[in-house]
């Protein structure tokens, strides 16, 4: 297995204008190693958000990773193989002016922001622990893609490279699809959750340090718009963008030309079949963009 580890200090942007980490093979089993969204210093309840790190210096990312053989407008396939948790506590809690129900830069409000809150949640028997409640382990990456063509971007905003979709579906056992912008691919990782509901809607979730691994596999001369999913159940296309109605509409959009491409429909019949059996689901309501996950299941389109 090939270790990729980040050697120098942590990127806080996608961007095409960092040095590769690593070169490595499609088909080799990689394991990647990632610090969680505060980059492992928030480790106990008596600290405050703004000891260990400021806005938007959120979600340090390993990488990039350049992936031999891939080249603009190509597909780059991350087959995801497992997510290993690093330690057995998860850190949470409500960070101020940030999340669903409080006010925001981008939704300013009069009102007063939610207090400040961190929580330390010790992770069992394959659980994670709030109290006398719990949670089966659910691990998956909060923020995973490839760097754009020509802007650095916060580490904080999913967009169709994809970056922080906080979806549950990026998940071991199933094939993120990433679009290729610049030769190598210049694959990144990091933000690790150890469960999350959707929406993320108080913008924390029991953030984790993890390995992701994976392999990786290059689809040459296919291009894709925006970030999808592949399982032995569904296909799923991820759309970011605010307001939620536009994120939904991208994932719908991308979804039903993918359907009528591989299925041999055409548009229309693919929107009228698909909008009988579509399922949605939101990845997260609280960042610069919010994203939004839309599948469809294989049985449906199989006569």
């Amino acid at each position: 297995m090939i270790e990729v580890r980040q050697p120098g200090p942590y990127r806080y942007t996608y961007s095409a204008d960092h040095a590769a980490v690593a070169r490595v093979p499609t088909g080799r089993q990689v394991r990647i190693h990632c610090v969680d969204c505060f980059e492992n210093r928030l480790v106990d309840e008596s600290q405050r958000y703004a000891d260990v790190c400021q806005y938007p210096y959120l979600n340090p990312q390993t990488g990039p990773v350049y992936v031999e053989g891939a080249e603009e407008d190509d597909t780059l396939l991350v087959h995801i193989d497992d997510i290993e948790i690093t330690r057995d506590w998860a850190v949470t809690g409500l960070v101020p002016r940030f999340g669903l129900l409080t006010g925001t830069d981008a939704t300013a409000m009069l009102t007063g922001a939610l207090p400040e809150v961190v929580r330390k949640v010790p992770i069992r028997d394959g659980r994670v622990w709030f109290g006398g409640l719990s949670r089966p382990l659910s691990p998956f990456m909060g923020t995973i893609g490839t760097a754009p063509k020509l802007e650095a971007i916060n580490a904080l905003t999913p967009s169709s490279y994809g970056g922080n979709m906080d979806c549950p579906e990026t998940c071991a056992g199933n094939t993120l699809h990433l679009p290729v912008r610049n030769d190598g691919g210049l694959f990144f990782c990091g933000d690790g959750h150890a469960t999350q509901g959707h929406g993320e809607i108080g913008g924390v979730a029991c953030e984790v340090p993890v390995n992701l691994v994976c392999r990786f596999e290059v689809i040459k001369g296919q291009a894709i718009g925006w970030p999808r999913v592949t399982n032995d159940t569904h296909l799923m296309v991820i759309g970011s963008a605010r307001p939620l109605e536009d994120a939904t509409r991208i994932a719908a959009t991308e979804l039903v030309r993918w359907v009528a491409a591989d299925y041999g429909m055409d548009a229309t019949d693919a929107l009228i079949w698909i909008t009988q059996t579509l399922e949605l689901r939101v990845g997260n309501v609280c960042d610069p963009n919010y994203s939004v996950v839309a599948a469809v299941p294989r049985a449906a389109l199989i006569a």
